[in-house]
C-alpha cells in the first residue's frame, strides 16, 4: 500500500469517530436539558441522561467530565445560540417600539422555552459559589449584539440623543428584565400577562429619557 492509500485509509477511520462523537454529544445535551428541567440538577443522574440519550453512561465523563460539565456545556450552547441568533422582528423606527418588541421577545424566550432551565441555573448560582464563579466566566452578562446595533443605528438616524450611552442602556434594561423575571415571575408568582404589561410600561417610560 502506498503513502496516499494509507492516508486515505487513516482519514476514513477518523471521520466516522468524529461524527459519532458529535452525534453522541448532541444527544447527551438534548437529553440533559430535558432531564434537568424535569428533575432539577440535583435530582438528575447521569444514568437518567445516558438512558434518555441512548448512549453509554461513561461517555458523559469522557466528553463532559461529569454532570456539572454537561450542564456548563449546555449553558454554553444556549449562550452561543443567543449571540448568533438575529432579532426575529424588523428594525423599528423609534426607541420605544424597538425596546417593546425586544422585551416581548425576551419574555417569549424565557417563558415559553427556557423557564425551567432558567430556574435550575438560578438555583445553582445561589447555592454553589464555584458554579457562580464559573458562570461569570462563560456567560456574557447583559449582552445582546443585535439590540446594541439597532440602538446605535437609531442614534445615527437622529432618533436618540447623541450623548446617550447605548451600552449602558442595554445593560440597565437587561438587569431590569432579569430582576423582574426573578422577583415578579418566579418568586412572587405574578401572571405572565401582568409581567408583560409592566415590562411594556417600563420601557415606554424609560425610552422617553433617550428619545429625541
Amino acid at each position: 500500500m502506498d503513502d496516499t492509500s494509507q492516508i486515505k485509509t487513516a482519514t476514513s477511520r477518523v471521520k466516522p469517530k468524529k461524527r459519532d462523537r458529535s452525534a453522541s454529544e448532541d444527544r447527551l445535551l438534548k437529553a440533559s436539558e430535558e432531564i434537568f428541567s424535569k428533575h432539577g440538577f440535583k435530582g438528575a443522574t447521569t444514568r437518567m441522561i445516558a438512558k434518555k440519550a441512548d448512549v453509554n453512561e461513561s461517555l458523559i465523563g469522557r466528553y463532559f467530565d461529569g454532570k456539572m460539565g454537561l450542564l456548563f456545556a449546555l449553558i454554553q450552547r444556549h449562550v452561543e445560540g443567543l449571540e448568533d441568533q438575529p432579532l426575529p422582528y424588523p428594525a423599528q423606527s423609534s426607541l420605544s417600539s424597538e425596546l417593546t418588541h425586544f422585551m416581548a421577545m425576551k419574555m417569549d424566550e424565557h417563558c415559553k422555552k427556557n423557564v425551567d432551565f432558567f430556574k435550575i441555573i438560578l438555583s445553582q448560582m445561589l447555592t454553589d459559589a464555584k458554579f457562580l464563579k464559573k458562570m461569570r466566566e462563560i456567560m456574557p452578562m447583559f449582552k445582546h449584539p443585535g439590540l446594541l446595533d439597532r440602538l446605535v443605528q437609531l442614534q445615527k438616524n437622529g432618533k436618540m440623543k447623541k450623548n446617550a450611552d447605548v451600552e449602558s442602556l442595554v445593560r440597565e434594561l437587561d438587569m431590569f428584565f432579569h430582576g423582574i423575571m426573578l422577583f415578579d415571575l418566579l418568586i412572587a408568582g405574578r401572571s405572565e400577562s401582568d409581567v408583560r404589561a409592566d415590562l411594556k410600561s417600563f420601557v415606554t417610560h424609560y425610552a422617553v429619557a433617550y428619545e429625541v
